[in-house]
């Protein structure tokens, strides 16, 4: 979403389908309104056909296993969320409906 964090960021993702502020930035950038992650907790086809299927969270640690791989992973830390929201950070995902995964 938008940084104003004073930690440089490498990559900042934005997803639309998920997040009011990301969805704010996608419309103001003409970007296309894309849902990665199924209701059931799963990638879907847009977040990369070789993550098909995938939980999310095994998902995001091969995607971490393929940049480290191919040396383009270079460190993670965590940090304070500035969003008034835990849908980034707990176990079902959220989308901009409400609606909630079991």
């Amino acid at each position: 979403g938008n940084s104003a964090s004073p930690v440089p960021a490498g990559a900042v993702k934005v997803t639309p389908g998920h997040s009011p502020p990301d969805l704010v930035l996608a419309r103001a950038h003409g970007l296309p309104l894309l849902s990665v992650i199924g209701d059931d907790g799963t990638m879907c086809p847009p977040g990369g056909g070789w993550l098909q299927g995938v939980h999310r969270f095994v998902a995001r640690e091969k995607v971490v296993a393929a940049l480290a791989e191919r040396g383009l992973y270079r460190s993670a830390q965590d940090h304070a969320m500035t969003l008034p929201m835990c849908r980034y950070r707990c176990p079902l995902p959220v989308t901009l409906s409400g609606h909630v995964s079991v």
